[in-house]
């Protein structure tokens, strides 16, 4: 049965620094153009830098773009914002900044920490880059073991859009940053649960999540389209997490949007969902 009113759901991209991948993104963006969807991409500063050309082309055609670390998914040790000092935090926000705005001619203002791996410093460090949204704490997940978050801190947050707390990013306070949490069930709303679990349990997934919260997040990556010999991962990837990446995938995140559209869905941009 659809919702009465269109329920907005947010359809992000998080590009981490995986050469190779970009053939994933090019191919996410025509399936954007296919689905008339606009995405709000997060990329890794790295990314933008190397391929400018291809940031250029994201914002050509309408997508929200925002940041993913600096070089979230390079082959040296990951970034961590949830133990980073503020100066290391904001140097990393602040060189992804400047590659996205660089590439794309627009300063970014919406923000997704690497491996959702964020602080009470990182908002602070975002506050005074001119951040306005983030979309990093994980409400409502823990992956078992499975994925990359394995801490409870955040698990009780708002599913619904908050402003942050300095004190604790668990609950809403007077930041004038806009927290919308990925959506969880346990498990994320994403590519990977996706290709794992597959479409009935997302589906069902979608439906519990639709019970508390009005708006929906979903993300993937561009390497889950592509095969995984063709890309260079960092050494931290889990080996299940290759298993199952090429083009293939986009015949089964066809189907997932199409329930999405038929349940009334309405894709949304943060800006837009926000009013600035």
């Amino acid at each position: 049965m659809r919702p009465h009113t269109p329920t907005p759901w947010h359809f992000t991209i998080d590009v981490d620094w995986v050469p190779g991948s970009e053939v994933g993104l090019e191919g996410l963006l025509d399936f954007c153009d296919r689905w008339t969807l606009k995405a709000t991409i997060f990329v890794a500063g790295r990314f933008a830098e190397t391929y400018a050309d291809l940031i250029r082309e994201c914002r050509r055609r309408g997508h929200e773009l925002g940041t993913h670390g600096w070089e979230h998914g390079g082959l040296e040790e990951d970034e961590d914002f949830r133990s980073a000092g503020y100066d290391q935090q904001r140097a990393w926000i602040r060189l992804a900044t400047e590659a996205v705005e660089k590439a794309s001619g627009v300063r970014p203002v919406v923000f997704r920490a690497p491996s959702l791996w964020i602080s009470e410093t990182t908002l602070r460090a975002l506050e005074d880059e001119g951040y306005r949204y983030d979309s990093s704490v994980p409400a409502r997940r823990f992956d078992c073991g499975f994925g990359r978050v394995h801490y409870l801190k955040y698990f009780r947050a708002p599913s619904e859009p908050y402003r942050l707390s300095s004190s604790h990013l668990r609950v809403p306070g007077h930041s004038s940053i806009i927290e919308m949490a990925p959506s969880a069930f346990l498990f994320p709303i994403n590519m990977a649960t996706l290709r794992v679990l597959g479409l009935p349990v997302m589906k069902w997934m979608v439906r519990r999540i639709s019970r508390r919260s009005s708006r929906l997040v979903f993300y993937c990556h561009p390497h889950e389209f592509v095969q995984a010999h063709r890309q260079s991962f960092p050494r931290n990837m889990s080996k299940w997490n290759m298993q199952g990446m090429g083009p293939e995938n986009f015949f089964l995140l066809d189907a997932f949007v199409e329930h999405m559209m038929h349940r009334g869905y309405s894709p949304a941009l943060f800006a837009d969902s926000f009013g600035t």
